[in-house]
């Protein structure tokens, strides 16, 4: 990564890797796809609600947000679709969704978009933001070429195994791949409960 890369990366108030998938994000054409991403990311686990009295139904309208590819393309769609309906908090609610937490990645995403106007990333080039098929490739070569290190691989008796500091985790029961098992996977995060588990899941390819 040259010294020019590393200053462009800075720039962005957001976790390093996510900072280098949208500098790789021009590369790949999918510029406003990615910052979307990066900011529904930035919000933590809080996008969906699971009411007790009504889990089924907050279960179902999860799933019909599932996209190919996995969790962040999953979050995309949620906030593409939120935007056609004029960011409405009623939208939100009937789905499920946390209102707060959604105005909150719409407030980052501005953020963001200012910010690629100060490392001459042009946001306004509809040509920087396109979907290449409906398996969102462009998207997901973005992604893993911003969170490499974040990689694992499907192993013979069902787990996976990271690429760095190589040990046993699972991809998480709440992810849109869960049962899945794509060969290979880019997480965003690991977290411990009583197996270790990655949150947010991709599928790409080796």
């Amino acid at each position: 990564i040259n010294a020019e890369y590393m200053g462009r990366m800075a720039e962005f108030p957001v976790d390093p890797m996510l900072s280098k998938t949208i500098v790789a994000s021009e590369k790949y054409h999918c510029v406003d796809q990615i910052l979307t991403i990066c900011a529904m990311l930035s919000v933590g686990n809080s996008i969906f609600f699971r009411p007790k009295e009504k889990a089924m139904h907050a279960d179902n309208a999860r799933v019909n947000f599932f996209a190919p590819g996995g969790d962040h393309t999953t979050l995309l769609r949620v906030y593409n679709e939120w935007k056609e309906v004029n960011y409405s908090p009623q939208w939100c609610y009937e789905n499920f969704l946390q209102a707060r937490a959604m105005k909150k990645a719409r407030d980052v995403k501005e953020q963001l978009i200012e910010m690629c106007k100060r490392v001459e990333i042009d946001y306004s080039n509809l040509e920087l933001s396109v979907v290449d098929d409906d398996k969102y490739t462009n998207v997901r070569k973005a992604i893993t070429a911003g969170c490499f290190y974040n990689t694992a691989k499907l192993q013979k008796n069902g787990n996976y195994k990271t690429l760095k500091n190589p040990h046993t985790v699972h991809i998480h029961p709440s992810s849109s791949i869960f049962q899945v098992n794509p060969k290979w996977v880019v997480y965003h995060e690991l977290v411990l409960t009583s197996q270790e588990f990655m949150r947010q899941v991709i599928e790409t390819e080796g």
